[in-house]
Protein backbone atom coordinates (compact mmCIF):
# COMPACT_ATOMS: atom_id res chain seq x y z
CA UNK A 1 0.00 0.00 0.00
CA UNK A 2 1.46 3.26 -0.86
CA UNK A 3 1.45 5.87 1.88
CA UNK A 4 1.07 9.16 0.80
CA UNK A 5 4.23 10.89 2.34
CA UNK A 6 4.16 14.92 3.89
CA UNK A 7 6.20 17.31 1.71
CA UNK A 8 8.82 18.69 3.64
CA UNK A 9 8.79 16.99 6.79
CA UNK A 10 11.14 13.92 7.88
CA UNK A 11 10.53 12.66 11.62
CA UNK A 12 12.65 12.13 14.28
CA UNK A 13 14.95 9.04 14.01
CA UNK A 14 13.31 5.47 15.55
CA UNK A 15 12.65 5.67 19.33
CA UNK A 16 12.05 1.83 19.99
CA UNK A 17 15.02 0.77 22.24
CA UNK A 18 16.64 -2.64 21.10
CA UNK A 19 15.69 -5.54 22.88
CA UNK A 20 19.46 -6.34 23.10
CA UNK A 21 20.17 -3.48 25.31
CA UNK A 22 18.57 -5.16 27.77
CA UNK A 23 20.23 -6.72 30.91
CA UNK A 24 21.65 -10.42 30.47
CA UNK A 25 19.04 -12.58 32.68
CA UNK A 26 22.17 -14.00 34.52
CA UNK A 27 22.55 -9.97 36.01
CA UNK A 28 19.03 -9.41 36.62
CA UNK A 29 19.26 -9.74 40.49
CA UNK A 30 18.16 -7.00 42.81
CA UNK A 31 21.34 -5.68 43.60
CA UNK A 32 23.12 -5.82 40.53
CA UNK A 33 20.84 -3.17 38.57
CA UNK A 34 19.71 0.34 38.89
CA UNK A 35 15.93 0.97 38.80
CA UNK A 36 16.50 1.61 35.11
CA UNK A 37 18.09 -1.69 34.19
CA UNK A 38 15.14 -3.40 36.48
CA UNK A 39 12.39 -1.97 34.39
CA UNK A 40 14.10 -3.25 31.07
CA UNK A 41 14.89 -6.22 32.47
CA UNK A 42 11.12 -6.31 33.31
CA UNK A 43 9.95 -5.33 30.28
CA UNK A 44 12.28 -8.30 28.49
CA UNK A 45 11.05 -11.06 30.74
CA UNK A 46 7.39 -9.32 29.75
CA UNK A 47 7.74 -9.78 26.29
CA UNK A 48 9.25 -13.17 26.48
CA UNK A 49 6.72 -14.15 28.94
CA UNK A 50 3.55 -13.04 26.53
CA UNK A 51 5.44 -14.39 23.05
CA UNK A 52 5.29 -10.13 22.07
CA UNK A 53 7.59 -8.92 19.08
CA UNK A 54 7.71 -5.65 18.75
CA UNK A 55 7.97 -3.40 15.10
CA UNK A 56 8.16 0.22 14.51
CA UNK A 57 7.88 1.87 11.51
CA UNK A 58 8.37 4.85 9.81
CA UNK A 59 5.33 5.53 7.48
CA UNK A 60 7.11 8.47 5.66
CA UNK A 61 11.15 6.66 5.06
CA UNK A 62 9.60 2.75 5.63
CA UNK A 63 12.25 2.33 7.66
CA UNK A 64 11.01 -0.66 9.75
CA UNK A 65 12.57 -1.58 13.47
CA UNK A 66 12.07 -5.29 14.65
CA UNK A 67 12.67 -6.56 17.90
CA UNK A 68 14.31 -9.71 18.10
CA UNK A 69 11.84 -10.93 19.51
CA UNK A 70 9.78 -10.27 16.35
CA UNK A 71 12.43 -12.29 14.14
CA UNK A 72 12.88 -14.78 16.64
CA UNK A 73 9.07 -15.97 16.21
CA UNK A 74 10.36 -16.95 11.86
CA UNK A 75 12.73 -18.50 13.18
CA UNK A 76 15.46 -15.44 11.79
CA UNK A 77 18.25 -14.00 13.87
CA UNK A 78 18.79 -10.42 14.33
CA UNK A 79 21.09 -9.57 11.72
CA UNK A 80 18.88 -11.94 9.07
CA UNK A 81 15.86 -9.85 8.32
CA UNK A 82 17.01 -6.17 7.31
CA UNK A 83 15.21 -2.77 8.74
CA UNK A 84 13.15 -1.80 6.05
CA UNK A 85 8.73 -2.19 5.47
CA UNK A 86 9.40 -4.33 2.02
CA UNK A 87 10.90 -7.29 4.45
CA UNK A 88 7.47 -7.71 6.24
CA UNK A 89 5.75 -7.92 2.45
CA UNK A 90 8.58 -10.21 1.31
CA UNK A 91 7.37 -12.47 4.48
CA UNK A 92 4.22 -12.18 4.18
CA UNK A 93 1.52 -14.76 2.12
CA UNK A 94 0.88 -13.62 -1.05
CA UNK A 95 -2.75 -14.20 -0.73
CA UNK A 96 -2.99 -12.62 2.83
CA UNK A 97 -0.98 -9.26 1.33
CA UNK A 98 -4.21 -7.67 -0.17
CA UNK A 99 -6.37 -7.88 2.74
CA UNK A 100 -3.51 -6.65 5.02
CA UNK A 101 -2.99 -3.74 2.92
CA UNK A 102 -6.69 -3.14 2.69
CA UNK A 103 -6.78 -3.65 6.78
CA UNK A 104 -4.03 -1.24 7.06
CA UNK A 105 -5.53 1.95 4.62
CA UNK A 106 -9.10 1.06 6.34
CA UNK A 107 -7.24 2.10 9.92
CA UNK A 108 -4.92 5.11 8.48
CA UNK A 109 -8.06 6.49 6.69
CA UNK A 110 -10.18 6.39 10.57
CA UNK A 111 -12.61 4.48 9.37
CA UNK A 112 -11.66 1.34 11.87
CA UNK A 113 -10.45 2.24 15.68
CA UNK A 114 -7.16 -0.38 15.25
CA UNK A 115 -5.72 -1.97 13.58
CA UNK A 116 -5.41 -6.25 14.05
CA UNK A 117 -5.24 -8.67 11.14
CA UNK A 118 -4.15 -12.31 10.91
CA UNK A 119 -1.75 -12.96 8.33
CA UNK A 120 0.60 -16.30 7.69
CA UNK A 121 4.18 -15.54 7.22
CA UNK A 122 7.12 -17.55 5.85
CA UNK A 123 9.40 -19.09 8.69
CA UNK A 124 12.96 -19.38 8.11
CA UNK A 125 12.65 -23.32 7.65
CA UNK A 126 9.97 -22.78 4.70
CA UNK A 127 6.79 -23.32 6.96
CA UNK A 128 4.13 -20.68 6.95
CA UNK A 129 3.49 -19.48 10.35
CA UNK A 130 0.04 -17.83 11.44
CA UNK A 131 0.23 -14.07 12.67
CA UNK A 132 -1.35 -11.99 14.99
CA UNK A 133 -0.62 -8.16 13.81
CA UNK A 134 -1.88 -5.22 16.11
CA UNK A 135 -0.26 -1.62 15.98
CA UNK A 136 -1.11 1.99 16.53
CA UNK A 137 -0.29 5.21 15.07
CA UNK A 138 1.41 7.28 17.91
CA UNK A 139 3.03 10.44 16.03
CA UNK A 140 1.42 12.46 13.04
CA UNK A 141 3.02 15.47 11.42
CA UNK A 142 1.61 19.03 11.41
CA UNK A 143 -1.11 18.65 8.75
CA UNK A 144 -2.80 15.68 11.26
CA UNK A 145 -1.37 12.95 8.82
CA UNK A 146 0.42 9.66 9.90
CA UNK A 147 3.99 9.94 11.04
CA UNK A 148 5.25 6.36 12.84
CA UNK A 149 3.53 3.48 13.71
CA UNK A 150 4.07 1.07 16.44
CA UNK A 151 3.05 -3.02 17.33
CA UNK A 152 3.11 -6.80 18.06
CA UNK A 153 3.31 -9.76 16.30
CA UNK A 154 2.28 -12.61 18.05
CA UNK A 155 2.18 -16.20 17.03
CA UNK A 156 -1.47 -17.77 16.88
CA UNK A 157 -0.44 -21.06 14.93
CA UNK A 158 -1.06 -23.56 17.28
CA UNK A 159 -4.78 -21.41 17.62
CA UNK A 160 -5.43 -21.21 14.15
CA UNK A 161 -4.81 -25.34 13.82
CA UNK A 162 -6.91 -25.82 16.80
CA UNK A 163 -9.80 -24.08 15.77
CA UNK A 164 -9.67 -25.79 11.73
CA UNK A 165 -9.29 -29.25 13.56
CA UNK A 166 -12.55 -28.57 15.82
CA UNK A 167 -14.93 -26.35 13.06
CA UNK A 168 -13.91 -29.08 10.05
CA UNK A 169 -16.83 -31.17 8.92
CA UNK A 170 -16.70 -34.43 9.81
CA UNK A 171 -15.64 -36.91 7.06
CA UNK A 172 -17.71 -39.67 7.48
CA UNK A 173 -20.30 -41.43 5.18
CA UNK A 174 -23.81 -41.55 5.66
CA UNK A 175 -23.57 -45.23 5.52
CA UNK A 176 -20.94 -45.61 8.21
CA UNK A 177 -22.53 -43.35 11.25
CA UNK A 178 -26.14 -44.47 12.70
CA UNK A 179 -28.11 -41.75 14.27
CA UNK A 180 -26.69 -42.10 17.96
CA UNK A 181 -23.44 -42.80 17.01
CA UNK A 182 -23.46 -39.11 15.45
CA UNK A 183 -25.17 -37.31 18.18
CA UNK A 184 -22.83 -39.00 20.89
CA UNK A 185 -20.11 -37.49 18.33
CA UNK A 186 -21.22 -34.09 17.76
CA UNK A 187 -22.11 -33.78 21.78
CA UNK A 188 -18.68 -34.77 22.20
CA UNK A 189 -17.38 -32.22 19.21
CA UNK A 190 -19.28 -29.69 20.86
CA UNK A 191 -18.21 -30.23 24.55
CA UNK A 192 -14.24 -30.34 22.54
CA UNK A 193 -15.28 -26.90 20.64
CA UNK A 194 -16.19 -25.40 24.26
CA UNK A 195 -13.20 -26.52 25.67
CA UNK A 196 -10.96 -24.71 23.40
CA UNK A 197 -13.02 -21.87 22.88
CA UNK A 198 -12.58 -21.44 26.96
CA UNK A 199 -8.92 -21.85 26.29
CA UNK A 200 -8.67 -19.43 23.63
CA UNK A 201 -10.57 -17.09 25.41
CA UNK A 202 -8.33 -17.32 28.39
CA UNK A 203 -5.10 -16.78 26.31
CA UNK A 204 -6.81 -13.79 25.11
CA UNK A 205 -7.48 -12.41 28.21
CA UNK A 206 -3.74 -13.41 29.44
CA UNK A 207 -2.38 -11.60 26.60
CA UNK A 208 -4.07 -8.44 27.26
CA UNK A 209 -2.97 -8.20 30.50
CA UNK A 210 0.43 -8.70 29.48
CA UNK A 211 0.21 -6.19 26.58
CA UNK A 212 -1.32 -3.87 29.64
CA UNK A 213 1.47 -4.87 31.92
CA UNK A 214 4.07 -3.86 29.31
CA UNK A 215 2.83 -0.71 28.43
CA UNK A 216 2.67 0.33 32.62
CA UNK A 217 6.51 -0.82 32.73
CA UNK A 218 7.30 1.03 28.88
CA UNK A 219 5.94 4.27 30.91
CA UNK A 220 7.64 3.73 34.16
CA UNK A 221 11.12 3.21 32.01
CA UNK A 222 10.41 6.56 30.53
CA UNK A 223 9.61 8.01 33.85
CA UNK A 224 12.41 6.48 35.75
CA UNK A 225 14.97 7.96 32.49
CA UNK A 226 13.17 11.30 32.58
CA UNK A 227 13.11 11.56 36.48
CA UNK A 228 17.24 10.33 36.58
CA UNK A 229 17.40 12.81 33.70
CA UNK A 230 16.22 15.58 35.65
CA UNK A 231 17.77 14.98 38.38
CA UNK A 232 21.24 15.37 36.65
CA UNK A 233 20.06 17.92 34.81
CA UNK A 234 19.33 20.21 37.98
CA UNK A 235 22.68 19.22 39.57
CA UNK A 236 24.88 20.13 36.67
CA UNK A 237 22.84 23.30 36.27
CA UNK A 238 23.89 24.19 40.18
CA UNK A 239 27.44 23.25 39.35
CA UNK A 240 28.15 25.28 36.33
CA UNK A 241 26.14 28.05 37.69
CA UNK A 242 28.47 27.69 40.72
CA UNK A 243 31.38 27.23 38.55
CA UNK A 244 30.58 30.38 36.46
CA UNK A 245 30.16 32.77 39.51
CA UNK A 246 33.00 32.63 41.43
CA UNK A 247 35.59 34.19 38.28
CA UNK A 248 32.31 36.24 37.08
CA UNK A 249 32.04 37.81 40.74
CA UNK A 250 36.25 38.18 40.34
CA UNK A 251 35.85 39.95 37.53
CA UNK A 252 32.50 42.21 38.37
CA UNK A 253 34.57 42.55 41.99
CA UNK A 254 37.78 44.70 40.01
CA UNK A 255 36.21 46.64 37.37
CA UNK A 256 35.25 48.96 39.66
CA UNK A 257 38.64 49.38 41.36
CA UNK A 258 40.00 49.05 37.92
CA UNK A 259 38.41 51.77 36.28
CA UNK A 260 39.36 54.31 39.22
CA UNK A 261 42.96 53.47 38.36
CA UNK A 262 42.36 53.94 34.55
CA UNK A 263 40.90 57.41 35.34
CA UNK A 264 43.88 58.22 37.63
CA UNK A 265 46.48 57.11 35.04
CA UNK A 266 44.58 59.13 31.97
CA UNK A 267 44.27 62.42 34.64
CA UNK A 268 48.23 62.10 35.24
CA UNK A 269 48.46 61.64 31.62
CA UNK A 270 46.70 65.13 30.89
CA UNK A 271 48.95 66.60 33.81
CA UNK A 272 51.91 65.71 32.14
CA UNK A 273 50.43 67.01 28.76
CA UNK A 274 49.63 70.28 30.68
CA UNK A 275 52.99 70.85 32.14
CA UNK A 276 55.11 69.27 28.77
CA UNK A 277 53.69 70.20 25.97
CA UNK A 278 56.32 69.79 23.72
CA UNK A 279 57.42 65.89 24.37
CA UNK A 280 60.36 64.14 23.41
CA UNK A 281 60.40 62.97 19.26
CA UNK A 282 60.18 59.49 20.38
CA UNK A 283 57.08 60.21 22.95
CA UNK A 284 55.75 62.45 19.97
CA UNK A 285 55.54 59.05 17.58
CA UNK A 286 54.39 56.98 19.79
CA UNK A 287 51.34 59.28 20.64
CA UNK A 288 50.79 59.87 16.92
CA UNK A 289 50.18 55.95 16.21
CA UNK A 290 48.32 55.27 19.61
CA UNK A 291 45.38 58.24 18.96
CA UNK A 292 45.93 59.27 22.77
CA UNK A 293 42.47 60.90 22.81
CA UNK A 294 40.22 58.41 21.68
CA UNK A 295 41.83 55.93 24.20
CA UNK A 296 41.21 58.20 27.35
CA UNK A 297 37.56 58.13 26.00
CA UNK A 298 37.00 54.42 25.03
CA UNK A 299 39.18 53.28 27.69
CA UNK A 300 36.73 53.89 30.28
CA UNK A 301 33.85 53.18 27.85
CA UNK A 302 34.86 49.65 27.48
CA UNK A 303 35.31 49.22 31.15
CA UNK A 304 31.68 49.94 31.84
CA UNK A 305 30.80 47.93 29.04
CA UNK A 306 32.97 44.92 31.04
CA UNK A 307 30.70 45.64 34.26
CA UNK A 308 27.22 45.87 32.45
CA UNK A 309 28.01 42.39 31.02
CA UNK A 310 29.52 40.72 33.79
CA UNK A 311 26.18 42.25 36.03
CA UNK A 312 24.16 40.36 33.25
CA UNK A 313 26.28 37.19 33.30
CA UNK A 314 25.50 37.34 37.40
CA UNK A 315 21.89 37.64 36.71
CA UNK A 316 21.76 34.64 34.48
CA UNK A 317 23.44 32.47 37.01
CA UNK A 318 21.50 33.84 39.84
CA UNK A 319 18.56 32.72 37.64
CA UNK A 320 20.23 29.62 36.64
CA UNK A 321 20.69 28.49 40.11
CA UNK A 322 17.20 29.55 41.17
CA UNK A 323 15.77 27.55 38.31
CA UNK A 324 17.86 24.44 39.13
CA UNK A 325 17.10 24.21 42.86
CA UNK A 326 19.15 21.25 43.01
CA UNK A 327 17.50 20.37 46.42
CA UNK A 328 15.05 18.38 44.31
CA UNK A 329 13.86 16.13 46.73
CA UNK A 330 12.26 17.99 49.24
CA UNK A 331 9.08 19.88 48.62
CA UNK A 332 9.37 23.86 49.61
CA UNK A 333 6.86 26.90 50.11
CA UNK A 334 8.33 29.08 47.43
CA UNK A 335 7.53 32.53 45.47
CA UNK A 336 6.57 31.74 41.88
CA UNK A 337 7.04 34.59 40.62
CA UNK A 338 10.50 34.07 41.15
CA UNK A 339 10.56 31.24 39.10
CA UNK A 340 8.91 32.96 36.30
CA UNK A 341 11.94 35.56 36.88
CA UNK A 342 14.33 33.02 36.78
CA UNK A 343 12.49 31.28 33.52
CA UNK A 344 12.38 34.54 31.40
CA UNK A 345 16.20 35.69 32.32
CA UNK A 346 17.25 32.12 30.77
CA UNK A 347 14.95 32.23 27.88
CA UNK A 348 16.18 36.45 27.21
CA UNK A 349 17.85 35.38 24.07
CA UNK A 350 15.25 34.29 22.58
CA UNK A 351 13.06 37.10 23.12
CA UNK A 352 15.19 39.32 22.27
CA UNK A 353 14.65 41.47 18.91
CA UNK A 354 17.23 40.05 16.09
CA UNK A 355 17.71 41.17 12.87
CA UNK A 356 15.52 38.76 10.97
CA UNK A 357 12.62 38.76 13.08
CA UNK A 358 10.86 41.41 15.75
CA UNK A 359 11.50 40.91 19.50
CA UNK A 360 8.46 39.00 21.70
CA UNK A 361 6.67 41.23 24.00
CA UNK A 362 6.02 39.55 27.57
CA UNK A 363 3.23 40.86 29.04
CA UNK A 364 2.71 39.73 33.14
CA UNK A 365 -0.66 40.06 34.96
CA UNK A 366 0.38 38.77 38.22
CA UNK A 367 -2.11 39.04 41.52
CA UNK A 368 -1.00 38.93 44.66
CA UNK A 369 -0.22 34.91 45.47
CA UNK A 370 0.62 33.13 48.54
CA UNK A 371 4.11 30.80 48.89
CA UNK A 372 3.44 27.41 47.31
CA UNK A 373 4.65 24.28 48.50
CA UNK A 374 6.22 21.97 45.43
CA UNK A 375 8.75 20.90 43.55
CA UNK A 376 10.04 24.19 42.50
CA UNK A 377 13.09 22.74 40.33
CA UNK A 378 10.99 20.53 38.24
CA UNK A 379 8.00 23.50 38.74
CA UNK A 380 10.16 25.68 36.41
CA UNK A 381 11.24 22.89 34.01
CA UNK A 382 7.21 22.32 33.90
CA UNK A 383 7.01 26.85 33.12
CA UNK A 384 10.26 26.32 30.85
CA UNK A 385 8.94 24.06 28.62
CA UNK A 386 5.29 26.02 28.06
CA UNK A 387 6.88 29.19 27.25
CA UNK A 388 9.73 27.31 24.64
CA UNK A 389 6.62 26.00 23.29
CA UNK A 390 5.08 29.69 22.88
CA UNK A 391 7.77 31.17 21.00
CA UNK A 392 8.73 28.19 18.88
CA UNK A 393 4.96 28.91 18.03
CA UNK A 394 5.50 32.94 17.30
CA UNK A 395 8.77 32.12 15.66
CA UNK A 396 7.14 29.60 13.05
CA UNK A 397 4.36 32.56 12.54
CA UNK A 398 6.51 35.43 11.78
CA UNK A 399 8.26 33.52 9.03
CA UNK A 400 5.36 33.95 7.50
CA UNK A 401 4.17 37.35 8.52
CA UNK A 402 6.52 39.89 8.87
CA UNK A 403 4.06 42.49 10.18
CA UNK A 404 3.25 40.25 13.20
CA UNK A 405 3.34 41.40 16.49
CA UNK A 406 4.32 38.55 18.93
CA UNK A 407 3.14 38.55 22.61
CA UNK A 408 3.12 36.35 25.64
CA UNK A 409 0.67 37.05 28.06
CA UNK A 410 1.19 35.19 31.82
CA UNK A 411 -1.96 36.01 34.43
CA UNK A 412 -2.01 34.93 37.67
CA UNK A 413 -4.92 34.96 40.05
CA UNK A 414 -6.26 32.97 43.33
CA UNK A 415 -10.02 32.01 43.11
CA UNK A 416 -12.02 29.44 45.39
CA UNK A 417 -11.67 26.15 45.80
CA UNK A 418 -14.93 24.90 44.19
CA UNK A 419 -13.93 26.77 40.75
CA UNK A 420 -13.39 24.37 38.16
CA UNK A 421 -10.38 25.06 35.53
CA UNK A 422 -12.80 25.35 32.81
CA UNK A 423 -14.66 28.32 33.84
CA UNK A 424 -12.46 30.25 36.76
CA UNK A 425 -14.16 34.01 36.16
CA UNK A 426 -14.62 34.73 40.13
CA UNK A 427 -11.36 36.17 41.33
CA UNK A 428 -10.31 35.86 44.42
CA UNK A 429 -11.16 39.41 46.72
CA UNK A 430 -11.51 38.94 50.32
CA UNK A 431 -8.69 37.98 52.48
CA UNK A 432 -10.47 37.54 55.78
CA UNK A 433 -11.28 33.77 54.96
CA UNK A 434 -7.96 32.60 56.74
CA UNK A 435 -7.65 29.04 56.37
CA UNK A 436 -10.06 28.22 53.70
CA UNK A 437 -8.52 26.40 50.53
CA UNK A 438 -8.35 28.13 47.43
CA UNK A 439 -6.77 27.37 43.96
CA UNK A 440 -3.36 29.16 42.23
CA UNK A 441 -4.80 29.86 37.97
CA UNK A 442 -1.80 30.31 35.76
CA UNK A 443 -2.39 31.35 32.70
CA UNK A 444 0.21 31.52 29.53
CA UNK A 445 -1.09 32.43 26.53
CA UNK A 446 0.33 33.16 22.67
CA UNK A 447 -1.08 35.06 19.96
CA UNK A 448 0.50 32.59 17.56
CA UNK A 449 -1.02 30.40 14.63
CA UNK A 450 -3.14 28.20 17.11
CA UNK A 451 -3.41 24.34 17.56
CA UNK A 452 -5.30 22.22 14.71
CA UNK A 453 -8.04 20.38 16.94
CA UNK A 454 -7.30 16.56 15.62
CA UNK A 455 -3.40 17.93 17.29
CA UNK A 456 -4.67 19.21 20.59
CA UNK A 457 -6.00 15.76 21.52
CA UNK A 458 -2.10 14.64 21.21
CA UNK A 459 -0.35 17.26 22.67
CA UNK A 460 0.18 15.61 25.91
CA UNK A 461 1.20 12.20 24.48
CA UNK A 462 5.38 11.39 24.84
CA UNK A 463 6.84 11.95 22.00
CA UNK A 464 3.98 13.35 19.90
CA UNK A 465 5.56 16.21 18.23
CA UNK A 466 4.88 17.95 14.80
CA UNK A 467 8.33 20.01 14.91
CA UNK A 468 11.17 18.83 12.40
CA UNK A 469 13.89 16.67 13.13
CA UNK A 470 16.89 18.61 16.14
CA UNK A 471 13.66 20.64 16.99
CA UNK A 472 12.19 18.75 19.33
CA UNK A 473 11.65 14.89 21.22
CA UNK A 474 7.84 15.68 22.07
CA UNK A 475 8.54 15.97 25.95
CA UNK A 476 7.98 19.19 26.42
CA UNK A 477 4.77 19.04 27.07
CA UNK A 478 4.63 15.17 28.36
CA UNK A 479 6.80 16.40 30.90
CA UNK A 480 5.16 19.39 32.05
CA UNK A 481 1.76 17.65 32.53
CA UNK A 482 3.44 14.73 34.39
CA UNK A 483 4.88 17.42 37.06
CA UNK A 484 1.89 19.87 37.00
CA UNK A 485 -0.57 16.94 37.48
CA UNK A 486 1.21 13.43 38.66
CA UNK A 487 3.70 15.37 41.03
CA UNK A 488 1.96 18.45 42.65
CA UNK A 489 -2.13 17.28 41.88
CA UNK A 490 -2.78 20.08 40.05
CA UNK A 491 -4.31 20.36 36.32
CA UNK A 492 -2.77 21.59 32.78
CA UNK A 493 -5.71 22.38 30.28
CA UNK A 494 -4.92 23.85 26.83
CA UNK A 495 -7.53 26.14 24.65
CA UNK A 496 -6.30 27.03 21.30
CA UNK A 497 -8.43 28.76 17.91
CA UNK A 498 -6.80 28.38 15.18
CA UNK A 499 -5.29 31.80 13.69
CA UNK A 500 -5.86 33.25 17.16
CA UNK A 501 -3.70 31.76 19.56
CA UNK A 502 -3.01 28.75 22.20
CA UNK A 503 -3.87 29.31 25.87
CA UNK A 504 -1.93 26.73 28.36
CA UNK A 505 -3.83 26.86 31.99
CA UNK A 506 -2.14 25.97 34.99
CA UNK A 507 -4.31 24.81 38.06
CA UNK A 508 -2.37 24.28 41.72
CA UNK A 509 -3.98 23.95 44.74
CA UNK A 510 -2.94 26.02 47.87
CA UNK A 511 -4.14 27.36 51.15
CA UNK A 512 -4.50 31.18 51.21
CA UNK A 513 -2.38 31.81 54.57
CA UNK A 514 0.58 33.97 53.46
CA UNK A 515 -1.87 36.63 51.66
CA UNK A 516 -1.70 40.21 51.81
CA UNK A 517 -4.09 42.76 49.70
CA UNK A 518 -4.59 39.56 47.89
CA UNK A 519 -7.39 41.55 45.34
CA UNK A 520 -4.00 43.80 44.34
CA UNK A 521 -3.08 43.08 40.60
CA UNK A 522 0.22 44.23 39.05
CA UNK A 523 0.80 44.39 35.59
CA UNK A 524 4.31 44.50 34.26
CA UNK A 525 5.88 44.06 30.39
CA UNK A 526 9.05 42.10 29.35
CA UNK A 527 10.30 44.41 26.20
CA UNK A 528 13.09 42.62 24.30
Amino acid sequence: MHIEEPATHEPEALSVQDSQSFPESKDLSQENLDPCQCSQAALKMALIASGLGLWDWNLVTNKTYYDPQWKGILGYGVDEIDNDYKSFEQLVHPQDLPRIRQVLHDYLQEYTPVFEVELRMLTKSGEWKWILACGKVFQWDEFGKPVRMAGTHKDITQDKAMSTMVTEPLALSEVERSRSAGCAYATQQYQLFEQLQSTEDQIREKSQQLETTLEELKYTQRQLLQNQKMANLGQLVADMANEINNPVSFIYGNLHPASQYAEDLIKIIELYQHHYPTPTPVIALHLQRLDLGFVKTDFLKLLWSMRAGSERVKEIVFALRNFSNSDEGQMKKVDLYEGFDSVLRILQHRLKEKPDRAGIEVIKTFGELPLIECYPGELNQAFMNILTNAIDALEEKMKHDYSFTPKILIHTEIVSSHLSLINCNEAWGNNNQWGKKYKVIIRIFDNGKGILPHIQRHIFEPFFTTKPVGKGQGLGLSISRQIIVEKHQGKLKCNSQLGQGTELVIEMNTTARHLNNAGKMVATKVKS
